[in-house]
Parts: structure tokens; sequence; C-alpha cells
């Protein structure tokens, strides 16, 4: 069939751009909706295909499934009939299909095949509920469109299943060998839920193995394997596969419909961990199999009720009686697990003193909400009254948490409750203190102070406290955990704070992102995610033995945050970190990804030419910036300080400038990537809190930094003589001022600030000539300017990225705004934008970070640290 014969049967309602692809029942044709000014995608049967099913029969199943209404099923816009023409039109979806994903990548992360896998169940489900069965479930018919599923073809299955018999004389049929249930392939006309349940089996062992269960050179010996063998195990050929998820998959394949799940609902119960699964795994006869450190960090939820009932009979013994639980490692499933927007930078996760429940931060009817999950309870509770909350910490006596969003701080109780308000504005960290009093830092950790429970806060001395991050308030009361980490930095040393004196005395060797004491232990996250103990005398403030790594890539916030919590009895809570990728978006959401799983990936920006990116990578060996060439998919190290971070390119783009505190105050430092000379110092400051951007002739930087006027926390200055100094506000009022990006012409300035009591975006000129115009509403952060410098792109609160157009003549206003797609996995940061947009305005350098949706418990730490201890000799 000829695209021309096709243009010309729509052409009153279509116009054909061109072919995008033919399968083996249709061709696929990407084209322009006159009517809605759209883009869509139109489907044209093969004409020996269109002929056994007849045009009434194609109609009429089409007209069925046109009824589906699901958001993972690609809807249907249209269809039609045109002489031998039978076709249909879905939505042209941005993106890529699921099969062209696992030809990238080969495996997914856990997470999000178990996703992926559950959406496909949800829309199966209600497509079965509609009395429809798909018959067809592959990679190639599993759309992935702003990282969601989205599933297709249901209007061809449906018409095709009605004619199966015929089809063979065709030399087609319906159904993929690799993902037939054994029933299809034996030729079975009726086929129920549990068909497609198969082929979803199917499909998540290949998402999560990277091949299907059975394959072979012709489709007969896929079909005999099918019929007669095993599929290898899934956690034999990954071991770091949750058994709960193995074990469902394991279902899922059974030979017999009966002894598979009854429902695609079921299938996603399972995998999810909200229900057990019904098949389990028999124990292999000898000695047990080796554990490796990435299984143990995902013991199964289908095996936590053994661990609850250990966790149980613990509980029953006498307070503090940790040694007497049984080591245990376990990861509680959290489908809905982790905040967005500004939400994302701040704390996630908390856990009681009695280490008996934990609380985190998860979606809820697309906001964020805080979860009460008890160790001896099912499954997670909504904490009522917590809708937008984050950063929480619960009190010593476990009745009361406090939660922070953007409009202040919040007491509810543990178990849910109205809301009351504390004289505290929103603060990323903070800690209770034994009296029932709450510290806290600001967003730039310039300021600490404390509120007291009759709702009056006392500030500590800021010229004695800027840039120390409370971590803890020890049981005396007098003596605070800290971590100095200047503004414009995410880790440094772990300090004793004296809260009188405000004198602060060492603890331990090296950079850390957080710290806390329990047990005898300083247990740390450092700046590559390792999570450590070190023996330590509180007393006389010295370690009394090496460190003990307990687990490595525990997930930290782009401001330098780490995602987990201690209790008193042992026990441990963190949020693993989920892999990280630089991919290129387009306009419309489509992606590509660039760089594929490293961990801390931060802060990408376009070389002026567009060829390269630069970006931070954080490692075992500290953190440093490295280039990208696009044309090769090559990365360089730029940097070697092993604290080298948020670069910008010069004007000419010869030169990478970047922050790092390798000296002990901030420096601007510049360097020529590829070359061997030395980085040239710019300027040092302890004002400084970010690198900043380039005017466009070289002169200046215009850059974040702190107390220009001895007001503020946050302002926003120019550093003139080419970098050199000295630092100059250009905003500096009593509120805070961030994201300084000025225009690619330098004539106007956007940035954000919180002078209406939410952080919004505000463009002014930049010779300061002028009044600012808030361009943003509902809050928003992260500007970042189109080349023309008429357009302005920030991110809203809600994960949106937006698009506003400006006229600047004769007065400055705004023409449009649009929101492109969603942000919700991108990774934002503080105080400058984690994207950037390439020279030609059509492309944007973003970080993904994969959905969480598990947290990893340790229970009776100390125990197991004395087990690893003895078997490396370094038992104290």
């Amino acid at each position: 069939m000829s695209m021309e014969r096709l243009a010309a049967a729509v052409a009153d309602r279509y116009r054909i751009e061109r072919e995008l692809g033919a399968g083996g029942m249709a061709t696929v044709y990407l084209a322009h909706d006159l009517r809605h000014d759209r883009q869509v995608a139109i489907k044209v049967l093969r004409p020996e295909l269109a002929a056994i099913i007849g045009a009434d029969r194609f109609l009429a199943e089409i007209r069925t499934t046109a009824g589906l209404q699901h958001p993972h099923i690609l809807p249907l816009y249209d269809s039609g009939v045109a002489g031998e023409l039978f076709f249909y039109v879905m939505p042209s979806v941005s993106g890529i299909s699921l099969r062209d994903r696992l030809a990238r990548e080969k495996q997914l992360p856990v997470p999000e095949a178990v996703r992926i896998a559950t959406e496909v169940a949800g829309a199966l489900d209600y497509a079965h509920r509609h009395g429809i069965i798909h018959r067809d479930i592959k990679p190639d018919n599993i759309l992935l469109h702003d990282g969601s599923a989205l599933v297709t073809d249901f209007g061809i299955a449906l018409a095709a299943s009605q004619v199966g018999s015929r089809m063979t004389e065709t030399g087609m049929s319906l159904g993929t060998p690799q993902y037939m249930s054994p029933e299809q392939a034996m030729g079975e006309r009726e086929l129920d839920a549990r068909s497609d349940v198969y082929a979803l089996g199917c499909v998540t062992y290949e998402m999560l193995t990277g091949e299907p269960p059975f394959s072979g050179p012709t489709a007969q010996a896929i079909v005999a394997k099918v019929m007669t063998a095993e599929p290898e195990d899934v956690t034999t050929l990954r071991s770091t596969v949750p058994v709960h998820v193995a074990d469902t998959v394991r279902t899922a394949l059974q030979k017999l419909p009966a002894d598979r799940f009854e429902s695609a609902k079921a299938f996603a119960g399972a995998i999810t961990g909200e229900v057990p699964v019904p098949t389990r795994r028999l124990a292999a006869p000898g000695p047990a199999a080796p554990v490796t450190r990435g299984r143990a960090l995902l013991v199964a939820a289908a095996a936590l009720s053994l661990i609850v009932s250990a966790f149980l009979i613990g509980r029953s013994l006498a307070p503090g009686s940790a040694a007497e639980v049984p080591p245990a490692r376990f990861a509680l499933l959290a489908p809905t697990l982790g905040g967005s927007g500004v939400n994302a930078l701040w704390r996630q996760i908390a856990i009681t003193p009695a280490g008996d429940a934990i609380v985190y931060v998860g979606q809820s009817a697309n906001l964020v909400s805080l979860f009460l999950r008890r160790l001896d309870a099912e499954g997670p509770v909504e904490i009522e009254g917590t809708q937008t909350l984050s950063a929480p910490a619960i009190s010593h006596d476990g009745t009361t948490l406090i939660g922070t969003n953007l409009d202040g701080t919040f007491r509810v109780p543990l178990e849910g409750g109205t809301p009351r308000t504390m004289r505290v504005p929103a603060h990323p960290l903070g800690t209770w203190g034994p009296d029932g009093s709450y510290w806290f830092n600001d967003d730039n950790a310039t300021t600490l102070a404390r509120w007291t429970p009759a709702d009056s806060v006392i500030p500590l001395p800021r010229e004695k406290v800027a840039g120390l991050l409370v971590q803890q308030i020890l049981p005396d009361g007098r003596n605070a955990l800290v971590v100095r980490a200047p503004a414009g930095t995410s880790s440094g040393p772990a300090l004793l704070l004296d809260l009188e004196s405000a004198e602060t005395t060492p603890l331990i060797d090296g950079p850390v992102t957080e710290v806390r004491f329990a047990f005898g232990e300083l247990i740390s996250v450092l700046p590559d995610g390792s999570l450590i103990a070190t023996p330590f005398d509180i007393e006389r403030r010295v370690a009394t033995g090496p460190a003990t790594v307990l687990a490595t890539s525990v997930m930290s916030t782009g401001t330098g945050l780490a995602q987990f919590a201690v209790a008193d009895n042992g026990t441990l809570a963190y949020m693993p970190e989920t892999p990280r990728s630089l991919v290129l978006m387009s306009r419309t959401g489509s992606s590509e990804t660039v760089i594929a799983d490293r961990i801390n990936i931060h802060a990408p920006r376009f070389s002026p030419d567009g060829t390269r990116i630069s970006v931070d990578i954080s490692g075992s060996e500290g953190r440093d910036v490295w280039t990208l060439a696009l044309d090769r998919g090559t990365l360089t190290r730029a940097t070697f300080d092993r604290d080298g971070h948020d670069a910008t390119w010069t004007p000419n783009g010869r030169f990478l400038t970047y922050i790092s505190l390798r000296t002990g105050t901030l420096t601007i430092w510049r360097t020529r990537p590829g070359s061997t000379a030395p980085a040239e110092s710019l300027l040092a400051s302890p004002r400084l809190i970010y690198t900043g951007t380039w005017l466009s002739d070289g002169s200046a930087l215009i850059a974040d930094a702190t107390d220009l006027n001895g007001a503020s926390r946050s302002d926003i200055a120019r550093v003139g003589n080419a970098g050199r100094g000295p630092i100059e506000p250009l905003v500096a009022s009593p509120y805070e001022e961030y994201y300084a990006a000025p225009s690619p012409d330098g004539r106007w300035l956007a940035f954000v600030s919180n002078q209406s009591g939410v952080p919004e975006v505000y463009v002014q000129p930049l010779d300061g000539n002028g009044e600012p115009l808030k361009i943003s509403q509902g809050g928003a952060t992260e500007p970042v300017w189109a080349p023309g410098g008429r357009e302005l792109f920030f991110r809203t609160s809600g994960s949106e990225l937006v698009s506003v157009t400006l006229r600047t003549e004769p007065t400055l206003a705004v023409l449009s705004q649009q929101a492109l797609f969603s942000v919700n996995e991108i990774v934002s940061a503080q105080p400058h934008s984690n994207y950037d947009v390439s020279p030609d305005g059509q492309r944007f350098a973003m970080v993904r970070r994969a959905p969480g949706s598990h947290i990893v418990v340790i229970q009776n730490v100390p125990a197991l640290l004395r087990r690893l201890r003895a078997r490396t000799g370094a038992a104290r």
C-alpha cells in the first residue's frame, strides 16, 4: 500500500507526513489532524488481514475498544474504511517503545521494571473487566510516554481474534511466540485474562533479565519450549531482584492457567508486595547458596512475615534489648515513595526512637504526603493532615511529627490529625531536642535556631553557626552533632557543637554528608553514598576503632541531605539511591539517554557551541567535573580536585569555571578542559554560594552569594573583573534570592525570591533600573533562559517544566505561558538550576532519577557490626 493512496483517502481530515514503521499486521504513519491541529499516528491494516476481517467486523471491534478509557491504554481517536484501507487513529506519542528501551539498555532497574509491569497490569485489568483480552502483549506494544507505560493495539488484537483460524492462510498469526501462553500456542480460541497475565510475566522477565523466558532459532522451537520447558529462575540470572518479584514472575509463567494469578490486578498486588505471592518457591536441598551484598539489601517482602515475627519477639523483651533480636536486613516496598519539586530537596525519611515505625514522603493524589509504616503492619498508612509536608522529624516520645512545606512548619500527631502551625519558616533540616525543643537550619545553613514548646524561636549567633548543618541534639541537651557544609557545598567535617558557647570540636577525619550518634557508634553517610559506622567514645571525643561499611548507595538530595534515619534500639532505615541518567529532552518530553546509571550526576551545562556537556560526577574518589562529547558519547575528566563542582562555560567555550572548597574557603577556579596546566584561582570568598553564569562579554559572573547586606541569607551578586571580584550586590533584599540567571543579551536578570511567602520566579533589568516582574504563580524554581532572551523556562512546584514568552519593549510583560512536560523524575537542585537548554533552544540536558520503590531496614545494627568486624578482624 502506498502512502499516496492513504493520503488521498484521508485528505479531508489528515495530512500524512511520513511512514513511522511497519509490523506483521499493520503499517503506521505520522499525520497531522487538520481539524484539531495535532499530531496523530494512523495505523493501516495489511490488505490481506483487512480482507479476512471485513469492514463491518473491523468497525464494530474498533468501536468496542474505543470505549477503553484508562491512563495506561493508548486511546483511539478515529477509525475508518476507504476501499481496502482499514485504519484507525491514535495519539502520536513522544517517547519510545519498551522494545526500543530494552534494545538500548537490555535490563531495566528493578524498581522501574516493577513500575512498568504494574502500570501494564492496571491497563489489562481494566480491559479484562470490560470483556477484552489483548492476546498480543509484548514490549513492542508497550509505549513509554514521559516514562509512563501505554498499552497499544487493543483494536487489532480484538478484531483479529475473531478470525484467528483464517489468519494462517495469510502466513500471519496473532501473538508472538516468545510471549504466547501455552494455551494460546496450542491454538485455543477461548482465552481469558490469565493468558494476558502469562504474556505480562514474559515481558517482566525480559525487563529484569534482558531476555524473554524462552527463545530459539525458529517459532516452532520457541513454542516447544513454552509447552515443555521451565524458565531459569530470575534470581539466578540477576541476584539483586527481590524474591517476591521473582516469585511473582514465576507464578505468572505457570503452564496451567489455574496455577497463575486469576487477574492482572492480583499480579500487580503481588509484584508490589501488597499481597503475598500464592506460589512459594521450594528450598533446594544441600548447602545454602552464598548471599551477595546486593541480594542482602533487597531481602524479599514475601519473607517479611518471618522478619516481622522476629521483630515482635524482640519487642516483647525489655527495652534496650537490641541484642536479643537477630540482625536482619530487609526491604519495605513503598510504590509511591519519594517527593517531587522542592520537597525532593528535603528530608524524606524518619524513624521512631523505639525503632518500630518509619515515616516517609510519598505521592498521594498527585501531592506529596507523609506515610506511616509500622514494622508489624501489613502496609503503610497515609497520615491525616500531612499532605504537602516533607522533612519529617519524630519527637523523642514518638507521639508527635513535625513536617514542613513552602508555607512553613507544622506539628501533627504521629497517628494523624489537624496540623498546628509553628513559628518556624520552611526549612529542609531539623531535629528534636530531649526537652521537647526543635532545632532547625534555614535553606542556606546561615542560621541555626531553636523552637521552644512556648512557640518562640531563639537563634544562635549567626557569625558562629553559619554553615553548620544540625544533625542531632545529644541526650545531654547541651551538645549537638553538626556538619560544616557552607552554602555551595554538600558535605564537610563532622563536628560536636556546644550549644551554649557555640564552640566546635572535630569528631572524625574526612568529609561526610550527614552523621548520627547511636549505640556507641557514629553512623555517617559519605559523599559517595556509603553508610559507615565508626565506634566512638562520645565522652572522650575519640574514635575507638576503624569504620565499618554497612551499606552503599544511600540516596542524597541535590542539596546534600542523606536519606537515612537511626533509632535508639539499633534499627536503621535508608532509601537506596536509584539509578540516575543524563538525558536530552525535547520540547514534547521525548528523551534520549546519553549517560546511563551514573550515581550523582549533577549540574549539566551545554558548551556554547552545543557539542559538549559538562557535569559533576560523584564517586568513591570524590566529586569532579567531566565533559561529555555528544558526537562520540565519551566522557573526559576536566577537574582533579575531588571537590570540583557546579561548572559553567566561559562565553568562548574554551574554559570551564567551577567552585571547590579544597582550600578551606569556597573558591571560583578556571580550567581549560584537556589542558595539563593547573586550574587558575579567580576568587575565594566565604560569601560565595555558586559559581554563577557568565555575561556574554565575559566581564562578570552573575552568582548567588550570602549575607551581602547583613539582613538576608541569600542574595544575587555580580562578580566583576572577569570573575576575580569584588562581589557586588545586585538583588539583596531582606528576603532570600537565589537561582540567578542573566539573559543571553545581558539585559535581564531572572531569579527566585520568597518575598511572597513561597519561592517564585521574577525578572528585572540586570542594571537594577526597574521593578521586578513576578513571572510564576503558585511556587516555582530553576529559571533558565532560551538562547534568544525572550523565552524563559522554569520548574513549577507541581513538577512541570513551563515555557514563558516575554515582551521586553516598551515594558516587560508576559505574553504567553505553556506547560511543556512533567519533570517529576528530573532531579532538582538549589541554589542553581539542575538542567540546561541547548544553544538552539530545542533540547534540555536533564538528570533523571528512576523512581524509588523501597526502603531498606537493618535491625540490630550492633549485632550486625560485631559479625562484620569479627570477619575482618576489626572487632574492638
